[in-house]
C-alpha cells in the first residue's frame, strides 16, 4: 500500500467524485481510478460502487476512511511539530554568559524574551570568556555572551558593542571630585583592584606604556560587580565596563571617564557550522538592543 493510493482514496471520499479528486491532486481522472483500483487490490476491500451513474462509497470505505483520517491527523501533528522546531528549536534555550553581562543586562533580556515566548525554557550558565566559548563550540550552550575572544575554535563571533571603560573610585576619595577624565598618572601610588581574566591585559598595557606601572596592584577579583562593591567600600580604584559601573552605582562608587580609551567589548557567540534557530537569532537581536539601551542611559 502506497501513500499515493491512500491520498487518492481520501481525496475521493472528501470530494465525492474521482474527477474532482483528480483536480485536487493535480492529476488525471484515469490515474485516480487506477490508484483506487490498486488500493482495493492491496486491501482486499470493495471501496466504491456506482449506482445510477453516481459514485458511492461502500460501508467498508467509510470504516477505512476513519482510520485514514486518524493517520492524516497524525501527519498534520508531525508537520506542526516540524514547523515549531524549525521556528523555535527545541523549546529550550541555553545561554552562556560572562558575569559582567549576566549580572546586568541579561535578566532584562530574559524577561522580554519570556514575554514573547512564554513556553520556552531558558537555562543560564556563568563562566569566563574562554569557558563560555568552549560551551558554545560544544553546543552545550546555544548562544554565548563574552567580553573577549581568545583562540576560540568552533564558534561564530558577532561584535555586539565597543564601550570605553570607566575609572571607578571610592565616594570620599580625592579623585571623586574631579570633573575631567582621569589619566594613568592620577592613579600613581593608588591601590588598584584588577580584573583576574583576559580584560586586564589591555588595561595593564595602558599603565605600562612608556614606562613603569606606578599603581599599587593591591587586589584582584574575577567579577567586575564585586570590584564595584570593593571600590565602594574604599578598598581601591579600578577600571571596569561602563554598563557594570552604572548598574552598581548603588555601591557608592564615583564613576569617571578615563584617558587614553580602554575599550571593553561584548561578543555574541553561536556554534559554527550550525544553522541558527529563530529563537537564537531573536535572542541575539535582543542582546544588542539591551546593551545599546543600557549604554545610552549612562
Amino acid at each position: 500500500m502506497r501513500f499515493s493510493h491512500v491520498a487518492a482514496f481520501r481525496a475521493v471520499m472528501l470530494s465525492g467524485s474521482m474527477t474532482m479528486a483528480a483536480h485536487e491532486l493535480n492529476t488525471s481522472q484515469p490515474n485516480v481510478s487506477r490508484l483506487i483500483t490498486q488500493l482495493e487490490k492491496d486491501t482486499g476491500l470493495k471501496l466504491f460502487s456506482r449506482m445510477a451513474g453516481r459514485l458511492q462509497a461502500t460501508p467498508e470505505a467509510h470504516a477505512f476512511y476513519r482510520d485514514v483520517e486518524r493517520a492524516y491527523v497524525g501527519l498534520a501533528d508531525l508537520e506542526q511539530s516540524a514547523q515549531t522546531i524549525r521556528k523555535l528549536g527545541t523549546g529550550h534555550l541555553r545561554v552562556g554568559a560572562v558575569p559582567s553581562m549576566g549580572l546586568t543586562v541579561l535578566p532584562g533580556i530574559m524577561r522580554d524574551f519570556a514575554a514573547v515566548h512564554p513556553a520556552v525554557r531558558i537555562s543560564v550558565h556563568f563562566g569566563d570568556s574562554v569557558t563560555v566559548a568552549q560551551w558554545t563550540a560544544s553546543r552545550f550552550c546555544d548562544i554565548g555572551i563574552t567580553s573577549y575572544i581568545s583562540d576560540a575554535i568552533g564558534v561564530e563571533a558577532d561584535l555586539a558593542l565597543k564601550m570605553d571603560g570607566v575609572c571607578i573610585v571610592p565616594p570620599k576619595h580625592r579623585l571623586a571630585r574631579r570633573r575631567t577624565p582621569l589619566q594613568p598618572k592620577d592613579l600613581a601610588g593608588e591601590p588598584f583592584i584588577s580584573l583576574s581574566h583576559g580584560d586586564r591585559r589591555h588595561i595593564d598595557s595602558v599603565f605600562t606604556r612608556g614606562g613603569e606601572d606606578k599603581r599599587d596592584l593591591a587586589h584582584e577579583c574575577q567579577y567586575a560587580a564585586v570590584i564595584c562593591s570593593m571600590v565602594g567600600n574604599g578598598m581601591g580604584l579600578s577600571i571596569v565596563n561602563p554598563i557594570v559601573a552604572d548598574f552598581y552605582k548603588h555601591t557608592g562608587i564615583s564613576v569617571h571617564e578615563f584617558e587614553p580609551s580602554i575599550q571593553f567589548m561584548s561578543y555574541i557567540l553561536t556554534p559554527l557550522r550550525y544553522a541558527k534557530s529563530e529563537l537564537t537569532s531573536e535572542f541575539s537581536a535582543m542582546i544588542k538592543n539591551h546593551i545599546s539601551d543600557a549604554l545610552g542611559l549612562i
